[in-house]
């Protein structure tokens, strides 16, 4: 299972990375590790967040490059934002999970629209697309938000400062303890 997931967010690693450069595998010279190892440890929710957050930049990139006139550059980020939203449509399979369908059918709609765009190159539908990923980028960092802040509520303090609980199991001091210098 764990070489499963760590074969899948491998994957993930490599569609954040810009096309035409290194994969994100073991051993390669232009790997950005501090990048490869968010990926590697992060939780299923940081990841879906990334990923949202790199489509919705990918958006800017685009429309900065339509504007300079260079469309197969700025398709070629477009056909990156697609792969993006077909990784996070694919991640939606929990069908016990009755927000699974509503969520699937939104990145389905963002596909569509991917598709919509490149073909009439309309900037004005790009910048709708970018909005829509911000919306979905900031739901998800404050998920991530929630959960951590839960985390920490329900953690022992020996579980986040392991020193600390050690030195809260000290009960009596003795007889010779004194606060005087």
């Amino acid at each position: 299972m764990f070489a499963h997931d760590l074969q899948r967010n491998q994957a993930k690693a490599e569609i954040l990375t810009p096309p035409g450069h290194a994969d994100m595998h073991m051993g390669d010279s232009d790997v950005n590790p501090y990048l490869q190892q968010e990926v590697l440890t992060s939780s299923p929710a940081r990841l879906r967040w990334m990923l949202i957050h790199r489509a919705h930049d990918l958006t800017t990139m685009v429309a900065q490059l339509w504007s300079a006139g260079e469309s197969a550059e700025g398709n070629q980020w477009l056909l990156r934002i697609r792969e993006i939203l077909g990784e996070l449509l694919d991640g939606v399979k929990d069908e016990s999970n009755p927000l699974s369908s509503p969520i699937s059918d939104f990145y389905l709609y963002l596909l569509q629209m991917s598709f919509e765009i490149e073909r009439t190159q309309d900037s004005s539908r790009l910048a709708v697309l970018g909005e829509l990923l911000a919306i979905e980028a900031e739901t998800w960092r404050l998920v991530i938000e929630k959960v951590a802040t839960e985390s920490l509520v329900n953690s022992s303090p020996g579980a986040l400062f392991p020193a600390l609980d050690r030195s809260l199991e000290i009960t009596s001091f003795g007889s010779s303890f004194s606060l005087e210098v």
